[in-house]
């Protein structure tokens, strides 16, 4: 459901007297619990687009509060009504004025039930992209918090006045929401409005998304009251819902546990030495931190013996370097499912992000199976099947790394693929992945559009499959193709014949790895180069600026263009970047080598058009069967 025009202009309306009304530095009160770390970035927004951003939320929840008390028949009583909902006192400070405005509301297309919950769910349409980018604030669609509810739905029928649940960043309380219609089919309305009261909590560090969960709870349990006698008991007393808090989870105190915790926490980068004054998550830090990872850690140290958990997560949590030590944690639990989305696109308004569901218990990880399943944005499932644990996880050398495939049957093929090779990160090997050091945009004095007392600047965008093309004109104008050398960048030069990676990859397409060699063409032309900070090189371990062999260099062009290789990549990636420590990680066999590295330096030029022929190549080389070669090939 889109805002209906009469609404939305009713809210606009009363927005622009919010704004003339908003007490001095309010901004700062009302963002003043979202500081994760020693600074608050919400903070360093446009004033005047916080100012109106505020001004509309408050706005919003008048009018959706005047639309519930109206459905309880005491419209006249809605401010009463968001008293108590509002402890904090954000919104309630406020009154509509202007009694046109109120006739206005009366005369409009007052929503039902369900639509009030769609507006609630809608609302961050309107607010600047800007400000949704800090708070992190991409609401969950209702149809992935029915899919994550579902998963637990045999957790929540063995729930006593014991147990506590929680959504520890709650948004407009979809989570909640479908809990207690779940509940409602197991629970008297009286024991359900009793568990509601005492044993749910939700928490959010925005003001907003605490009275907006406020008031899904109670327009859903008007929806879900059996009869007119239940319905008219709220308007006598409005149930507090004093559990559900302006917090800020990951930094205030919390003494309970839960039984039962779900969410959608917030994405963003966290400045790591921001974070020196919050305790409690130095043990799962390494390197920079997405908040959504202190989230996870909170919640695995908030979860009862034998409870569940089940966050959506950014698919990086399956591999990005930065989230080894939080595997590692999540390494010692058991995993019930992962429940992986297949598409990055239409899953958040105006965001693209990959993400994944992942359901764990704290129960002692052991061999039993982890069910996976594969879904497209419109939740059909595109595969699913149950999995060992010991099949789902790399070792500690491997950094944990989660191993998802589409294909149940690729997992045999992975584990023989991984056991008939090593990876670059072995200690034996003596060649690595490492990546561009040159950050063009960190050094404009020094850009130009003319080679004259320049060198080249290598770009991900000059590396394709096989094809290395050196692009010499860019729409973006402040982005040059040569830059001269300085004191600050003379020790990014490179020259010589590099294998060049790319480190852009689509999370849609299977085949993910981008590999060529700078081509002879460009190194006759220049003696030196700049690789752009988003291209890996391989180089020798000892001596980035040593040159490989081309025996070196054309063996491992055929192993990353080939189907096996971008299989085993696309199993433990969940990036949309190819990290240099990800390449480093990839099974690579020392068999073959000559056949290999032959082969394509002789067919380089058709190697696209000889892929079948490559592919088999490189399959013999881990020892997999004709029916596992047949099976990439065909993949």
């Amino acid at each position: 459901m889109i805002l209906m025009q009469s609404i939305k202009d009713i809210i606009l309306s009363v927005s622009e007297d919010v704004v003339r009304n908003l007490p001095c530095s309010f901004e700062k009160t009302y963002y003043g619990k979202m500081n994760y770390s020693s600074k608050n970035t919400i903070l360093d927004s446009n004033n005047q687009l916080l100012e109106k951003t505020i001004a509309f939320e408050i706005a919003f929840i008048h009018v959706i509060t005047y639309f519930l008390a109206y459905g309880m028949g005491c419209s006249k009583e809605y401010l009463h009504i968001l008293r108590i909902l509002d402890t904090n006192r954000m919104f309630s400070w406020y009154k509509i004025k202007d009694d046109i405005m109120i006739l206005q509301l009366n005369n409009c297309n007052i929503p039902t039930g369900k639509e009030i919950c769609e507006l609630i769910n809608e609302h961050d349409r309107f607010i600047a992209k800007d400000v949704k980018k800090k708070l992190g604030q991409f609401y969950t669609p209702t149809r992935i918090a029915q899919k994550m509810v579902f998963e637990v739905r045999d957790e929540l029928k063995v729930l006593s006045d014991q147990d506590l649940v929680v959504d520890p960043a709650c948004g407009t309380g979809v989570f909640v929401v479908e809990i207690i219609k779940q509940m409602s089919a197991f629970l008297s309305f009286d024991k359900l409005i009793e568990f509601v009261e005492n044993n749910m909590f939700a928490y959010d560090v925005n003001p907003f998304s605490v009275i907006a969960t406020k008031l899904s709870v109670l327009n859903i349990l008007l929806e879900i009251a059996p009869d007119t006698a239940h319905k008219n008991k709220f308007s006598l007393a409005v149930p507090t819902l004093n559990n559900m808090k302006w917090k800020n989870t990951i930094t205030d105190e919390e003494k309970n546990t839960f039984s039962i915790i779900l969410g959608n926490p917030p994405y963003f980068k966290l400045d790591s030495k921001a974070l020196k004054d919050i305790d409690g998550y130095q043990t799962i830090i390494y390197g920079q931190p997405n908040i959504y990872s202190l989230f996870m850690h909170w919640g695995i140290s908030h979860l009862s013996p034998n409870g569940t958990m089940s966050f959506i997560v950014p698919q990086s949590i399956r591999s990005g370097l930065y989230f080894k030590k939080l595997r590692e944690e999540i390494n010692s639990l058991q995993i019930k499912s992962i429940l992986h989305i297949d598409s990055r696109q239409n899953i958040f308004d105006r965001a693209e992000q990959a993400v994944l569901i992942i359901c764990l218990q704290n129960t002692p990880a052991s061999n039993t199976k982890t069910k996976i399943q594969f879904t497209n944005t419109n939740q059909a499932v595109l595969s699913e099947y149950s999995i060992p644990r010991s099949k789902l996880m790399t070792d500690k050398d491997s950094n944990y790394m989660f191993i998802i495939n589409k294909k149940f049957e690729m997992y045999g093929i992975l584990e023989k693929v991984c056991s008939n090779s090593t990876t670059l990160a072995a200690n034996d090997s003596l060649v690595k992945f490492s990546n561009g050091l040159f950050v063009w945009n960190q050094h404009k004095e020094s850009l130009t559009d003319s080679p004259e007392g320049a060198i080249p600047i290598v770009y991900s965008a000059d590396v394709q499959p096989i094809d290395f093309r050196f692009i010499t004109s860019w729409a973006n104008s402040k982005r040059k193709s040569f830059a001269k050398m300085t004191d600050k960048t003379c020790n990014y030069v490179l020259s010589g014949k590099r294998l060049l990676v790319q480190r852009t990859t689509n999370f849609e397409k299977d085949i993910r790895l981008k590999a060529c060699l700078i081509s002879d063409e460009f190194l006759n032309s220049y003696a030196s180069y700049f690789l752009e900070n988003h291209v890996n090189f391989l180089c020798s371990k000892s001596e980035k600026g040593k040159i490989l062999t081309d025996e070196i260099m054309y063996y491992y062009l055929g192993l990353l263009n080939s189907k096996l290789i971008n299989y085993a990549f696309i199993s433990i990636s969940g990036n949309t970047q190819v990290s240099s420590n990800e390449l480093n990680l990839l099974p690579f066999s020392n068999n073959n080598v000559q056949d290999i590295s032959v082969f394509v330096s002789e067919h380089l030029l058709e190697l696209r058009e000889r892929q079948d022929e490559l592919d088999r190549l490189v399959c013999e080389a881990y020892d997999l069967s004709a029916n596992e070669t047949n099976m990439i090939i065909g993949y």
